[in-house]
């Protein structure tokens, strides 16, 4: 996973994230009012005669009572042949970024493989954070990450061409709500396929 959003508003600052495997009582502090702000995102790109990059985002947070609720998720795949030994790169990455949250969940699977004349690579992440107003963790943020491998065969292929298509959507509900994606696709035919985008939501 690879943190490189820079999201910036006028609010408190949490300590650093006090990071946890288990469900631990963790006691908390009365918190100044503030904003939950997340960025969710990645990219993939593929090199080779014959390319194939996808993504797929979504952003959505909403404020229910006593709290805000946060969640997204990110898929990027990258696939590539070439008739040239070792001429076929692929490559996927995810990222996300979340700022006044008191609890943070992040499930990361990633998976890559180089061959003779293919390649192909995907990241997945899944996030779920919550804002509980008016109470922090004393240690700052909770957050709980879990890695691991794709529990299923890579589907994306690179068929006779070059090909590139994301989709972001991004949802805000509550007071001062915001909301954004960007996006980009890119194909160089018979050598290259881009896509990234992020989505932003923000309370």
């Amino acid at each position: 996973m690879h943190i490189h959003a820079d999201v910036k508003a006028a609010v408190h600052k949490p300590e650093p994230a006090h990071h946890t495997s288990g469900g631990h009582a963790h006691v908390g502090v009365p918190d100044a009012p503030g904003s939950l702000i997340t960025a969710i995102g990645g990219s993939a790109t593929a090199v080779g005669d014959s390319t194939a990059a996808i993504g797929f985002i979504e952003n959505f947070v909403q404020s229910k009572g006593n709290v805000s609720i946060a969640m997204g998720e990110a898929i990027f795949q990258a696939s590539a042949h070439s008739a040239e030994t070792g001429g076929a790169l692929a490559a996927a990455s995810t990222f996300v970024e979340v700022s006044g949250a008191d609890i943070i969940f992040e499930y990361e699977s990633v998976q890559s493989n180089q061959g003779l004349h293919d390649a192909w690579a995907a990241s997945e992440l899944d996030y779920f954070a919550i804002d509980i107003h008016g109470w922090s963790p004393r240690h700052g943020p909770i957050v709980i990450q879990v890695q691991q491998a794709f529990d299923q065969p890579f589907a994306l292929e690179a068929s006779y061409g070059n090909f590139a298509q994301v989709f972001a959507a991004a949802e805000a509900h509550g007071a001062n709500a915001l909301s954004a994606t960007f996006t980009n696709a890119l194909t160089i035919e018979n050598n290259f396929s881009f896509v990234n985008a992020v989505g932003i939501v923000a309370l």
